[in-house]
């Protein structure tokens, strides 16, 4: 950059000080640019709790669910999620981690993240101990989890999952589940049209999703299918695209700078 620079002002002695102040566009264009390039990434992962991995019967940081609504083996409900339900989740309790059943992945590629459930398997022996597996109860849950975007503006981005579930997300086609929400995935409240999944493999999906600046929640559905354990693991990075006026300004910055060097 700063050989460019050079050879323009020695070229051109007359225009020396257009010389330098273009030259400082490009380098305000190119900070500008790695700023873009620099967006805000959002990792949301299950089973944290004060901020590391938690262990079986303890309450997860940030994901909540809806409280009197898990029945095990079959479907939340026969129609859509309404928003009373999303509300619902997201000011209901907290999830518990749970140790993972022996059928399942034992975790994902992000080994930061644990199973989580509503309820774990946990009872006092006793002597004051607990006893019971720590697994997941049996039952169908919608999650809430919050997430923060910082950037002004900002419109939407691209989530990037990975999960397992038992049985799956979502009254899902797949397994010829009955429901109301073949969607297992919420953005705020709007389905995304994605479901699937399973307990035994890590599944990762992909797609670009709306939300806004400030305060933000995924929904999951967990479906249960069978009547013995539930529960769900996830990892989820979300690069949030910054605002199109960002990119426009930037051109736009870029043009006068080369139209006052000529």
């Amino acid at each position: 950059m700063a050989q460019s620079m050079n050879s323009v002002t020695m070229g051109r002695k007359n225009n020396s000080f257009m010389g330098r102040a273009t030259a400082a566009s490009i380098l305000a264009a190119v900070g500008m640019m790695a700023s873009v390039a620099g967006a805000e990434i959002i990792v949301l992962r299950s089973g944290q709790v004060g901020n590391a991995p938690g262990v079986a019967g303890q309450l997860d940081d940030t994901v909540t669910f809806l409280s009197g609504n898990n029945p095990p083996g079959t479907f939340i409900s026969a129609n859509a999620f309404t928003p009373a339900e999303f509300a619902g989740a997201a000011t209901g309790p907290a999830a518990t981690v749970i140790n993972p059943h022996g059928a399942w992945a034992p975790g994902l590629s992000d080994t930061q993240a644990r199973w989580i459930n509503f309820a774990a398997d946990l009872q006092p022996n006793p002597d004051g101990t607990m006893g019971g597996s720590g697994q997941g109860l049996p039952g169908s849950t919608l999650y809430a989890i919050p997430f923060m975007v910082n950037t002004l503006g900002a419109t939407g981005g691209w989530l990037n999952m990975e999960f397992a579930a038992d049985d799956c997300i979502g009254d899902w086609a797949g397994y010829s589940l009955p429901g109301g929400n073949n969607s297992g995935l919420y953005i705020n409240g709007m389905a995304t049209g994605y479901g699937g999944g399973n307990y035994a493999t890590p599944t990762f999906h992909s797609q670009f999703i709306p939300f806004t600046t400030g305060l933000n929640h995924i929904y999951l559905y967990q479906r249960d299918a069978g009547v013995l354990v539930s529960g769900i693991i996830f990892s989820i990075r979300i690069d949030v695209v910054p605002a199109p006026g960002s990119a426009a300004l930037l051109g736009m910055g870029t043009l006068v700078a080369m139209r006052r060097r000529r």
